[in-house]
């Protein structure tokens, strides 16, 4: 509007809408963390075979956004228990309408605990990463996984990395987590 010229016959505060839409989609606490990065379509195909889960794991997508790793998880997990978190009260309530099958909650998830889920599932950003893999190694059980599309833990060996259809890895870590560099012998996937 200010480009074409027509946004001058507006009253100063109009312009205050679109930044109250956007303060209600990412409130200021929520800046820190990765903005909108919904899952691609079929972007987890292949996951349950590199990362199997038994019947009625729990699985948490980790900033759940509008709902597009929900839908994701449940075709690669299709008997699992999926749960979300999802700061933005907006984005968690259109989660909930995308995926019915999961239990969405608006909350953090930092603050979340992560004990007593099988699989994480983030689409984050590469700063988060580090912190992604300490709060995974200090609640998490042995056994249990960890994927991050997209962005490696550059500390952290992954296990296991998919391939997705357009391209990008999904960089699996499962715990006990093994430093960069340890042994990879008995690793398949990559």
């Amino acid at each position: 509007l200010a480009a074409s010229g027509a946004g001058g016959s507006l009253p100063a505060w109009t312009w205050l809408v679109p930044l109250a839409g956007l303060w209600l989609l990412y409130p200021m606490s929520s800046w820190r963390d990765a903005p909108l990065f919904p899952t691609p379509n079929g972007g987890l195909r292949g996951l349950a075979t590199l990362a199997p889960l038994a019947d009625g794991a729990r699985v948490l997508d980790a900033g759940c956004g509008l709902g597009h790793g929900l839908r994701a998880l449940r075709r690669a997990y299709p008997v699992a228990r999926l749960e979300g978190i999802e700061w933005s009260w907006p984005l968690a309530l259109a989660a909930r309408a995308a995926c019915p099958q999961a239990k969405v909650a608006r909350g953090d998830l930092w603050a979340q605990g992560w004990a007593g889920h099988d699989l994480v599932y983030l689409f984050q950003r590469p700063e988060s990463m580090a912190r992604a893999l300490a709060k995974a190694a200090a609640e998490m059980r042995p056994g249990t996984w960890v994927a991050s599309l997209e962005f490696e833990a550059a500390d952290w060996q992954a296990q296991r990395v998919l391939h997705c259809p357009d391209g990008r890895p999904l960089w699996l870590y499962q715990l006990p987590l093994r430093p960069a560099g340890a042994s990879s012998a008995g690793e398949g996937g990559r």
